[in-house]
């Protein structure tokens, strides 16, 4: 038994494509970048100034060079993305960073402490450099400083910059010159802005990317009734004729360049005019993301445990769970935003790290499923133990208990007098010591003599440790 879905049947989809298709030749992509526009009329695209039209014709042939799937390459290895994979990626952006109760502006000792838990995060496949951004860095080194931290504390797979064509430039041939190897070592991420526009700054990066052989994620983030139709239905077509549009030009200026179908569409609380992104609305999105992209045969990123709560509190865990679920239940391949995000993407927390960690370890359990097995052992020990009898001595008990049961190890399950008598530790508790355990038990890892040497180009000067 398996719990995985995507909800949407083949006449749902077929309708959301069709509306797609009319959004795309009828209104149209603004496109705030000339080469980007001149390479729409170069394909025989009817434009408009910096507006383009895509007609079904060019639609069909530029997405039928997306690849199914694609590597991205890190210094122990690589990781697939796409087919039936799950990666979970750290989170990207807050401004302020939460310890225990008290919340601040972020510094360089957050970011490299960050990096430390990504790297020793059991569920976490890759790293990125856009996590947070130190606010006691030099605004002029601080890119290239995030990147060589990460690739000194970590050797997973990377996320790149795509900032500003500096930026762009700078994280890619960093990464290459530390892997010493070229293709599919940063995957850049790519923004629209909602509804249906790229600024030029994105259209640079895109082509940065595509020159170099860089994979690329191209993600929305509307707000229904502000920046999209209020309607579901309406903004995922909305959604899908934006992330698309990103897609065919990376198609156009590389065929076959690896992609990631993204979104991360909320909800929008009308009251404020303000993301609302801790919402099963967001978990709806999630779903017609993710069969949208399965359709087109696109590898698809969605959101992770998202939350508006202010606070480590009951909101945040279901806001997180509620989220998270159906990116782990359905076929995205790639989530971003894993662990750790509170106040609309604003705030990044220690102790929530931990928490969505153990939350996602529990839900991978509960979408994994269970077998039911076609052998005679569980009959044997039924009929051994018998009615009225006990398992915890048996065989089959110790063999099969852990693989079959998973252990919250932050959660208290023993009765409130012993939970009392260990001087009731609250969850925020536990998760603290559980980060001040990670980072005491950090180990860091051997780079060649010539790494090194890259590092400290970048990070002489800086205290690191």
């Amino acid at each position: 038994m398996k719990v995985k879905s995507n909800f949407l049947d083949i006449n749902e989809i077929e309708k959301i494509h069709s509306m797609t298709l009319k959004i795309l030749s009828e209104v149209g992509v603004e496109i705030d970048c000339k080469e980007i526009v001149e390479l729409f009329k170069k394909n025989g695209a009817k434009t408009d100034g910096n507006k383009v039209y895509i007609d079904e014709e060019l639609f069909n042939k530029a997405l039928s060079t997306v690849p199914k799937e694609f590597d991205l390459y890190g210094r122990r290895g690589s990781i697939k993305i796409g087919g039936d994979s799950k990666i979970i990626a750290p989170v990207s952006g807050p401004i302020m960073v939460m310890e225990g109760n008290k919340t601040r502006s972020n510094t360089a000792e957050d970011f490299v402490k960050f990096q430390k838990l990504h790297h020793s995060s059991k569920v976490m496949d890759v790293i990125n450099p856009n996590l947070i951004e130190p606010q006691d860095i030099d605004r002029e080194n601080v890119r290239n400083y995030q990147m060589a931290v990460c690739l000194k504390y970590s050797d997973k797979p990377m996320i790149g910059f795509t900032t500003s064509p500096e930026a762009s430039i700078d994280s890619i041939n960093m990464a290459q010159e530390f892997y010493d190897y070229k293709d599919n070592v940063v995957l850049g991420i790519i923004s629209v802005i909602s509804p249906l526009k790229y600024d030029d700054a994105m259209m640079e990066a895109t082509q940065i990317y595509a020159e170099k052989n860089q994979p690329l994620m191209f993600a929305c983030c509307s707000l229904p009734g502000a920046t999209s139709p209020t309607t579901i239905s309406g903004t995922v077509a909305v959604n899908n004729a934006e992330v698309l549009a990103g897609i065919i030009i990376s198609q156009l200026l590389r065929p076959g360049l690896p992609v990631l179908y993204g979104n991360t569409t909320g909800s929008c609380d009308l009251r404020y005019v303000s993301p609302a992104i801790g919402t099963v609305e967001t978990g709806l999105f999630i779903y017609a993301a993710a069969a949208m992209a399965k359709y087109y045969g696109i590898p698809c990123r969605t959101g992770g445990a998202l939350s508006d709560a202010k606070g480590v509190d009951w909101q945040a865990g279901i806001e997180s769970t509620v989220t998270m679920l159906p990116s782990l239940m359905s076929t995205s391949n790639f989530i971003l935003q894993a662990c750790g995000v509170m106040d609309s993407f604003n705030i990044m927390s220690y102790e929530k790290f931990i928490l969505d960690e153990q939350n996602i370890e529990m839900l991978l359990r509960m979408t994994k499923g269970f077998d039911v097995l076609d052998t005679e052992e569980e009959f044997d020990v039924i009929k051994k133990v018998g009615p009225g009898g006990q398992y915890l001595q048996e065989m089959h008990t110790a063999m099969n208990f852990r693989k079959e049961h998973y252990t919250a190890k932050l959660f208290n399950k023993a009765g409130y007098e012993m939970w009392a008598n260990s001087g009731s530790p609250s969850v925020l508790e536990n998760a603290s010591k559980e980060v001040k355990k990670r980072l005491e038990g950090h180990k860091n890892i051997e780079n060649t003599e010539v790494q090194e040497k890259i590092l400290k180009r970048y990070l002489d000067g800086y205290k690191i440790n």
